[in-house]
């Protein structure tokens, strides 16, 4: 508070309130950024040094400008600070070649020439309605660089239009990414479906083929599947008597007389 009394009769007081200053917060986020963008590999190099304070950038550099550049008022004491120094602006200017040009030939292997192969797989699934479409879904995976195209065909022709819908990118963590292309369609039987993909790593475009199996085939690998089981169930315990008969009969060991084929024959030699 500020106050000013005025000489004179009556000697009137005049009060003035002024608001303390800001509390400065515990905690901020303090940055210095390098960014270098190309254009025709090294012939054309883009060097942006960003000063941020506070998760706001308030000072630049930028090399095609050649100097220092304040974006806020809070940043223009530092920018005419900088300015100044003939050390700094020589060591800005110079890191075009010494930091972005340089890096550039020892990051290009692993960066933009590297080359992974996607892996491709379809998955049919019912949808849950009364017709009788189903939904396939052609998974990429594990593939870089991030751009890829994937097309469906039935029967050789591509199929397009709004039965056929892509997923959004997905980051592996791992310098690697993955999608989905879902086509819906109603299989009859004969039918070919085909995910083809094509992408930087590949020589020649990949691809999968899906045939829908009819009710008879699939009748068929359930009867198997489910008379496998069974054969499992009832063989297991006739084994298991077998082994525990084993007491030191030299002749054979039969588990009834209707199955000779039950019987174990035991030697000692």
């Amino acid at each position: 508070r500020l106050c000013l009394k005025h000489p004179g009769e009556g000697n009137p007081l005049l009060s003035l309130s002024v608001p303390p200053p800001p509390v400065s917060p515990e905690h901020f986020l303090h940055q210095r950024r390098g960014e270098c963008h190309f254009q025709n590999g090294t012939q054309r190099v883009h060097y942006l040094y960003r000063f941020i304070w506070d998760r706001q950038e308030i000072v630049r550099f930028d090399s095609q400008v050649g100097k220092f550049e304040a974006l806020t008022e809070l940043g223009r004491p530092t920018a005419e600070k900088w300015n100044q120094d003939r050390d700094i602006l020589q060591q800005k200017k110079a890191e075009v070649d010494a930091f972005c040009s340089h890096n550039h030939g020892i990051t290009l292997p692993f960066a933009r020439d590297r080359r992974v192969q996607p892996i491709v797989t379809i998955a049919p699934m019912d949808q849950p309605t009364t017709s009788h479409n189903i939904l396939l879904i052609c998974n990429v995976g594990r593939f870089y660089p991030p751009k890829i195209e994937i097309k469906w065909f039935k029967n050789g022709e591509e199929e397009e239009g709004s039965q056929v819908w892509n997923t959004n990118l997905i980051q592996n963590g791992d310098w690697t990414f993955q999608t989905e292309v879902m086509l819906e369609t109603q299989p009859e039987r004969g039918d070919v479906y085909t995910c083809q993909v094509d992408h930087a790593s590949l020589k020649e475009p990949v691809t999968v083929q899906w045939e829908p199996q009819s009710d008879a085939a699939r009748s068929k690998m359930w009867t198997g599947i489910v008379g496998f089981v069974l054969g499992l169930v009832f063989v297991a315990p006739g084994v298991f008597l077998c082994v525990k008969n084993k007491k030191g009969d030299d002749g054979a060991t039969c588990l009834g007389p209707a199955d000779p084929q039950l019987c174990c024959s035991e030697q000692h030699l």
